[in-house]
């Protein structure tokens, strides 16, 4: 069996590399793990990482790996601690980032979204949401495989 075990990496496509990092980098913490001129990886966890390209150097960029469609404004959902969201929303305030939104979920969870300087849409989501998505998933496929079962039975 094979299974999706989360997000590896998300890839956002930037204007000006130094005014983005220092965003991702200051207000939300994310530490740099490399950074190569033109882009500039953010660990968001252990098993996870956060790209920036700078558009104009990518559009550019002579590598072996594929281009990335790379135009157009993106989004990446950041999971955090339930318990830390009002200190998140906190942290943003200082740093003068408006909060575009919030979102109260029927899971019994809570999201805050807002724009990156490169009018990206950013989303701090409490890690549990899509534990709780999976969960729902997961009855719904065993009551959907006892419905078969029980039909097959008749």
């Amino acid at each position: 069996m094979t299974q999706i075990l989360g997000v590896a990496e998300a890839v956002l496509y930037v204007q000006d590399l130094a005014v983005a990092r220092t965003f991702y980098e200051d207000v939300l913490g994310l530490p740099v793990s490399s950074d190569f001129g033109s882009a500039c990886f953010l660990q968001t966890g252990q098993n996870s990482t956060l790209i920036l390209f700078e558009i104009d150097k990518l559009e550019k960029r002579v590598s072996d790996i594929p281009g990335h469609g790379a135009r157009g404004r993106g989004h990446v959902a950041l999971a955090i601690a339930a318990a830390e969201m009002d200190a998140w929303r906190q942290r943003l305030l200082d740093h003068g980032v408006v909060i575009e939104h919030e979102q109260d979920w029927s899971l019994g969870t809570h999201s805050l979204y807002f724009r990156d300087p490169d009018e990206n849409s950013v989303e701090l989501i409490d890690s549990t949401h899509y534990r709780k998505t999976w969960a729902k998933l997961e009855d719904r496929t065993r009551g959907a495989g006892a419905s078969s079962r029980a039909r097959s039975d008749l």
